[in-house]
């Protein structure tokens, strides 16, 4: 059953408020404080306006018939490719979305076929996004389905330009049976903000993971995370018959750092030591800041030898790298012990931690292996 234009603009409408109100109550909540907020509530009302617009008679620019829809039209295509570029940091895009803005609205001002331009608009507008979300580093699965989504919508729009008859009006184009993109242009914006809501959770969530699990300064995980990590690292050890060793790591004279040069010297000292532990240790061994200037390192699958040259690979790096610094050059201590399966991991960390205070007894920056 077929229905009419004004039955298609109510389904539209109501479409758009229901997207509205759900982004006014619930999503307005969880992305106050990213950058793609403003576009996207400047989406809601430029999209709005142009149902709010539909079947309004034209005004004449430059002896050129326009009408109030195709300008919030346009808008609205420029601000959803704004918001998704926005949300994927995707500048450049963002700049070439507004170039592209002004140059469409003064080309519009002379050319009629208001119809196929702002359609064809949409469609770039559409495509920059989706370029956008591609590029975006570390998209989640939410994104993932925007993308889909948007792909979609491509076909959708691409398939009606290639069916659109040429020179057809504003008015006759709403008068055919090509009005049904109205219903889907209000669906994008009501799948646009489920889908933006549910990405900003997915964020939010890995977020206070981050935070449970890592320490914020260095980015190395925390002491609450170490002992789950260590444990499956221990399981698979056994089963693969592995050796695993422990280091405890500490920075010497620490407190002539922050003494001399402040608290935020102190700060850069620690970011630069948890650096070259990641520098110098794989990506399956697990580093933690254990507490203040001291570091706690599980090496999967490697005895005391090897695990001896890792510490000092680590030990020369860090005086290395920090020679220049205005606190530099550091040193540091190093305790080593190979695993015990016998002890628990917090025995194996305080053998570790009396080798390191061996190290430090003998006169600091230096290896000490129990």
């Amino acid at each position: 059953m077929s229905i009419s234009y004004q039955e298609t603009v109510g389904v539209s409408t109501t479409i758009e408020i229901i997207a509205c109100i759900f982004a006014l109550f619930i999503l307005r909540s969880v992305v106050k404080d990213n950058k793609e907020t403003p576009y996207l509530f400047g989406y809601f009302i430029s999209s709005l306006l142009f149902f709010y617009f539909l079947n309004q008679p034209p005004f004449e620019i430059i002896n050129t018939g326009w009408y109030l829809e195709d300008i919030f039209g346009t808008i609205t295509s420029v601000l959803f490719g704004l918001t998704i570029c926005k949300k994927s940091g995707s500048s450049n895009l963002s700049r070439l979305l507004m170039a592209s803005f002004i140059l469409f609205t003064c080309a519009l001002m002379f050319n009629e076929s208001h119809v196929f331009y702002t359609m064809a608009f949409s469609a770039f507008c559409l495509c920059i996004s989706l370029i956008s979300l591609v590029r975006a580093e570390n998209p989640n699965q939410a994104d993932k389905g925007l993308a889909i989504f948007l792909v979609i919508l491509l076909l959708v729009i691409f398939y009606e330009l290639y069916n659109l008859p040429s020179g057809i009006s504003r008015r006759e184009y709403f008068e055919t049976d090509f009005y049904y993109p109205l219903v889907y242009f209000s669906s994008l914006i009501l799948v646009l903000t489920v889908f933006i809501f549910t990405s900003q959770l997915i964020n939010l969530t890995l977020k206070y993971k981050a935070l449970a699990t890592q320490d914020a300064l260095t980015g190395l995980y925390n002491r609450t995370a170490v002992y789950n990590l260590v444990n499956n690292q221990l399981a698979l050890a056994k089963r693969n018959k592995q050796t695993c060793s422990v280091l405890m790591l500490d920075i010497d004279h620490f407190k002539k750092v922050n003494d001399q040069h402040g608290h935020q010297q102190g700060d850069d000292a620690i970011k630069l030591v948890a650096d070259q532990i990641q520098y110098c240790t794989r990506e399956y061994d697990i580093s933690c800041r254990y507490g203040g200037e001291e570091f706690f390192i599980f090496l999967t699958n490697t005895d005391s030898n090897a695990a001896f040259q890792i510490a000092e690979r680590i030990r020369h790096a860090v005086t290395e790298q920090s020679k220049d610094k205005l606190y530099g050059p550091l040193t540091i201590s190093v305790g080593l012990t190979q695993f015990q399966e016998a002890n628990s991991i917090d025995e194996n960390i305080d053998t570790a931690d009396k080798a390191l205070y061996a190290s430090k007894q003998a006169g600091r920056n230096q290896t000490t292996v129990s």
